[in-house]
């Protein structure tokens, strides 16, 4: 992971924010879950219920420098943090002595070499250097593809364009060869085409200067490739795909010849290319970004060979930032201002170094993590949920009356065949071969890169073999955050995630149902919502519904784009129906089979069906969820998010889902008439 190369690179790290220890992350005087405290009783729940669920939490909240938001969630990570920074300075208190190789070896020689600032600055730009070399040696355009591939393998990432291999998108036996686009500078692509943006395409002009100088790359030089890298890159953002047609396999996803691929991009050289990432050459492929690919060729074509090398340069520099010194994360600190505001600070070193460590050793990290707080009693308590959850799912689609027979059989098959794991992997991703050197950090993250490169190319051909958490920005260990994969039809909940507010092994069964349960149910439904229903029960691309029966479903959720874009998250701007549909979709299936779940299980434990602080258990449910989603952000991230992100914004989620489950009416005595009603023929009972 590099620092703040793109604004959403420093957005991860400021939702996280800084850490130093327990005491100073901030609680603002109430619990870290649900507590009757967070309360505003003096608002009407059946007016304005994310009020009275979290209103004097929202009034106490303060957001810190170096955040764009602050909630319980982010609190959440804040106290991760605290336990990952401990748990990689007692790595790099055993690492001198502990076994090469070994989890505590790599993690804390990783981590004392990223805070050695001193000896990063003294550095410079030297540890790029032998990269750029191998770049000014190029002097036939024929040499660009290979080169391409060859800085894949140490970033692990497409630079320009590039490709690599997949699971097959509708054949799930096999793996498949992928090509596709690069990425982007700029966060939301209509930043480079919207007039009112302009400042923010300024601001990348410095950006990228800024960077190439640091690079070693002479002024004038920088900022003249500066304007042609924001020309080029405006050309690739005009051939995007729209962001809300991302979810459809058969618009994202493009399925061609090996032939057709090199006439889409001609004078690019494949066969170079995969050779040098160790791919027999194909005979079909899968393109990703089609019309983005044939802009990048042409643009290619019209480059000088020195425009060119600058070009490869750049892509390398920017993929390369986080192993560098803080001096190169000031470009990006000052770009990110723009976006959010003059007092956005970046968040401690300790703090990027071990976002850094995640990404790259994920797992051996998250070994070490999961041994200091994850108990089995805990993982055995969800999985117990999950079980619940799923079965009411179950329950409704068996009695769905608006289903075929058709899709309703292969909508139970595959919600049996989804895998859920708690926690952490069945198998350990082993890295105990990489050579991770005390004091050089550049070269030990370019060594674990491309070993994680190499180890998955090396599956081409052979027996499907899926890792499970390991995707540093939704389902390490140390994450917090729980994602479904339609293309493996699995979700992975990490052990992070398993702590207040969103689970309390203390807690009374309505605070748990109604947090971790709904989590669960949300994800569940993404397996069954406009996306995820594109995907069968073995996360094949592969359309299983009935036509009415889809003609329905996009009826139903219509609904859902309407409430949405009736919501105002600031004067002027409403939220982004179309685009959040999906998550408001997993919201709503979230907290219907999390409360179903909760009563039934309040049905079979009598005992426990408690009034608390004055709350029944259905109230203490729909309050949970509300104060679970309570938060309070700056209005810069509120208009990127809300053009760029899936997610509503927390004040939205906090009601809007629960708006269609008829559990909350009747937990609040909501009327019609009441703010918070919801005509009934607006209220989506899809599941």
């Amino acid at each position: 992971m590099t620092r703040l190369t793109t604004i959403a690179l420093a957005l991860a790290a400021a939702l996280a924010s800084s850490t130093a220890t327990a005491q100073e992350v901030p609680t603002f005087g109430f619990p870290a879950g649900f507590s009757p405290l967070k309360m505003d009783t003096s608002a009407d729940p059946r007016k304005d219920f994310t009020r009275y669920a979290a209103g004097k939490w929202f009034d106490a909240l303060v957001i810190p420098d170096d955040s764009v938001r602050i909630s319980g969630l982010d609190l959440m990570s804040k106290r991760t943090d605290v336990a990952v920074r401990q748990t990689v300075e007692e790595a790099a208190r055993k690492a001198p002595t502990a076994a090469q190789g070994s989890p505590a070896q790599q993690v804390g020689a990783l981590y004392a070499a990223g805070l050695d600032e001193a000896r990063l600055k003294a550095l410079g730009n030297t540890p790029l250097q032998p990269q750029f070399l191998r770049i000014d040696a190029i002097t036939d355009r024929n040499d660009v593809a290979k080169e391409l591939a060859r800085l894949s393998l140490v970033t692990n990432e497409m630079l320009v364009m590039g490709g690599t291999i997949t699971v097959g998108i509708r054949d799930k036996t096999r793996y498949i060869v992928a090509a596709g686009d690069g990425g982007l500078g700029l966060p939301n692509f209509e930043d480079y085409l919207k007039p009112e943006a302009a400042r923010y395409r300024e601001a990348y002009l410095t950006f990228v200067a800024e960077l190439l100088v640091l690079a070693g790359i002479p002024q004038a030089d920088a900022q003249a490739f500066a304007v042609k890298a924001l020309a080029m890159e405006k050309r690739i953002a005009a051939t995007r795909q729209p962001l809300a047609e991302h979810k459809d396999p058969d618009k994202r996803f493009v399925e061609m010849s090996y032939a057709q691929l090199k006439e889409l991009t001609p004078g690019f050289d494949w066969d170079g290319y995969y050779a040098t990432i160790g791919i027999p050459l194909p005979t079909e492929v899968t393109a990703i970004e089609v019309n983005s690919m044939r802009e990048r060729a042409a643009i290619l074509a019209e480059l000088s060979l020195e425009d060119t090398r600058m070009l490869l340069k750049w892509e390398y520099l920017r993929k390369s930032l986080g192993g560098l010194s803080q001096d190169f994360a000031q470009p990006g600190l000052e770009l990110t201002r723009v976006y959010f505001g003059e007092g956005f600070q970046l968040p401690p070193l300790s703090k990027q170094v071990f976002n850094t460590i995640a990404a790259k050793l994920g797992h051996p990290l998250g070994q070490l993590y999961v041994e200091k707080t994850l108990s089995p009693e805990s993982r055995r308590a969800v999985e117990d949920m999950v079980g619940r959850v799923r079965a009411e799912f179950r329950v409704r689609l068996e009695k769905n009356h608006w289903l075929t027979a058709a899709t309703r059989k292969q909508a139970l098959d595959k919600l049996d065949k989804v895998k859920i794991t708690v926690g952490y992997p069945d198998q350990w991703i082993d890295y105990s071969s990489v050579d991770v050197r005390p004091g050089d950090y550049f070269g030990s993250l370019e060594r674990i890169t491309e070993f994680s490169s190499r180890r998955d190319l090396a599956r081409f051909g052979g027996p499907i073999r899926e890792d499970e958490f390991v995707d540093p920005r939704s389902t390490l260990p140390t994450v917090i955050n729980a994602g479904y994969n339609s293309l493996r039809n699995s979700i992975e909940i990490p052990a992070a995630f398993l702590q207040p507010p969103t689970y309390d092994p203390k807690g009374d069964p309505a605070t748990n149902f109604c947090a971790i349960g709904a989590v669960i149910g949300h994800e569940l439904t993404h397996g069954f919502d406009s996306g995820g229903r594109l995907y069968d029960e073995i996360g094949r691309a592969r359309n299983w519904w009935v036509k009415d029966d889809e003609v329905k479903f996009v009826a139903q959720t219509g609904k859902l784009v309407r409430q949405a874009n009736a919501y105002q998250v600031l004067p002027g701007l409403h939220a982004n129906g179309a685009l959040a549909v999906t998550e408001n979709l997993a919201d709503v299936g979230g907290i219907a089979f999390a409360y179903g779940a909760l009563e039934k299980y309040l049905q079979a434990h009598p005992e426990e069906n408690q009034v608390i602080d004055g709350l029944t258990q259905e109230q203490r449910c729909f309050l949970a969820w509300g104060q679970m989603w309570s938060d309070k952000a700056r209005a810069g991230y509120l208009r990127q998010v809300t053009a760029t992100d899936a997610h509503a914004p927390g004040g939205y989620r906090a009601y809007a889902a629960a708006q269609h489950e008829p559990g909350f009416y009747k937990a609040f005595g909501i009327r019609k008439g009441d703010p918070m009603w919801l005509d009934p023929k607006d209220r989506v009972r899809i599941w």
